[in-house]
């Protein structure tokens, strides 16, 4: 496909999507609106149009685990999916190799809702129009608090101190909706990167993570390599691009046994004689799972 085609295609999607989205709505984020379901109107336009980015060799590997989760989803056990974050078309990427597999997978289609920044919303009404086509639970990432600043003025320090608190109960109505609607059965994915992985950062994860993965019963790690959506520092300059992309669902972890696999790790590293990990627990579990999903994606396995 040459890029002028490429481009043209880009624009006749965003002029599709654009006739079904309603600029404006739920695009402030407030304690009401945590959850966002998705509008599918333009979804399967969506899909169809990635699955012309993802070259031959494009899959889903290790779906004998999701039939794993199938069953655990029939004995009313709680689920939650953490993914490697490559690109802002991971998400459509999955839905759309996913959905051409066995249909019977359709009924996790179903069932996710991706927990996402707020800056997904607000920062863009093009990038808002994208992601709207999936469910969504929307908080905000600690890390996007900004600590004080020196010499800032009093009027300064109380805007921040309204934004500490407006994010404190954007967090509290989101972590209620996430107990409600677990309860339902739905699957929720977390990326445990937070961002995109950018080749010229740090690339720290989450550390909130581990406490989202003390909230389940079972976790699945699912690794990808190939991106048809490379990050640049502003996302409404990212264009699309073909590549071979491969999902890899991996075994499922038991979340309370692999906490107490870690905590235990992690005591040991912090014992006296021992290397000191220098790392709180929260940030060393975290730091273990992109190991592994690291593992999953060059040799498929990974050792908890």
């Amino acid at each position: 496909m040459t890029p002028e085609q490429l481009e043209r295609l880009v624009q006749e999607l965003v002029a599709k999507l654009m006739a079904r989205h309603e600029p404006g709505k739920d695009r402030v984020i407030v304690p009401d609106n945590v959850y966002q379901p998705a509008n599918t109107a333009g979804r399967d336009e969506f899909e169809a149009f990635q699955l012309k980015l993802l070259l031959p060799g494009s899959g889903v590997v290790g779906l004998e685990h999701l039939d794993h989760c199938l069953g655990e989803l029939r004995q009313g056990r709680s689920v939650i999916f953490l993914p490697e974050h490559r690109g802002n078309l991971d998400v459509t990427s999955f839905n759309a190799l996913l959905r051409r597999e066995d249909p019977r997978y359709h009924e996790i289609l179903d069932r996710l809702i991706y927990v996402a920044g707020r800056k997904l919303n607000e920062s863009s009404e093009l990038i808002k129009m994208f992601t709207e086509r999936y469910s969504r639970l929307v908080i905000v990432p600690r890390r996007e608090l900004p600590p004080p600043t020196p010499g800032e003025t009093a009027q300064q320090a109380l805007a921040r101190a309204e934004n500490e608190r407006q994010a404190g109960r954007i967090n509290r109505a989101a972590f209620r909706e996430l107990l409600r609607l677990k309860r339902q059965g739905y699957i929720f994915v977390l990326f445990p990167l937070g961002g995109r992985w950018k080749p010229d950062e740090d690339n720290i994860p989450v550390r909130e993570t581990t406490s989202y993965l003390d909230s389940f019963d079972t976790a699945y790690l699912i690794s990808m390599a190939g991106n048809t959506l490379p990050p640049l520092p502003r996302m409404e300059d990212e264009r699309p691009r073909q590549d071979r992309v491969e999902f890899r669902i991996g075994a499922p972890l038991d979340c309370r046994a692999f906490l107490a696999a870690q905590r235990e790790r992690y005591d040991r590293a912090a014992a006296p004689g021992e290397t000191s990990s220098g790392l709180d627990f929260e940030q060393f579990a975290v730091n273990r799972i992109m190991a592994m999903l690291d593992e999953l994606r060059t040799t498929g396995r990974y050792a908890t």
